[in-house]
């Protein structure tokens, strides 16, 4: 982290990025021109939207394996796929299992993670007024606005 970061914290994306997670074609998309919309709403219209989600937010992951599935139904997302979308596609894939791997090795039922914590604080601020901790996330929310907009 860069020592101006914990100054300023909203001057590193990286701090402020929404955790990367698997999208399915029922997520809705909670930022940019589609939000609002399911991945497959926006998938209709633009197959080429898939290609660059995964290339260009680390956010934004999906499994190799849905995509090949969902190519059986849009045949056109099978010729807008790039070798480029489908390597990052695996790499973000291998980081999510390896992740999730993690948090079962370590996982012995004691554990209190600083995600458990952020969830925890989400829920006591917003009494459920917000949503979901997660679809919060998805629309591109952040606990420092959150907390601001709360006036904390």
């Amino acid at each position: 982290m860069q020592i101006g970061c914990i100054a300023a914290p909203h001057l590193c994306p990286e701090i402020n990025a929404p955790p990367m997670h698997f999208y399915s074609l029922d997520t809705t998309i909670g930022f940019g021109q589609h939000q609002g919309q399911t991945l497959r709403e926006v998938l209709d219209i633009n197959p080429n939207y898939l290609n660059f989600c995964v290339q260009a937010l680390d956010h934004f992951a999906v499994r190799r394996a849905d995509v090949e599935a969902w190519q059986q139904e849009m045949p056109e997302l099978a010729i807008k796929m790039s070798a480029a979308a489908w390597a990052s596609i695996d790499e973000k894939e291998a980081i999510l299992d390896a992740r999730e791997a993690e948090e079962d090795d370590h996982d012995d039922g004691d554990t209190y993670s600083a995600r458990d914590a952020e969830r925890d604080t989400f829920d006591a601020l917003t009494d459920g007024q917000e949503g979901d901790y997660d679809d919060f996330f998805d629309r591109g929310g952040d606990m420092d606005s959150l907390r601001d907009g709360l006036g904390w």
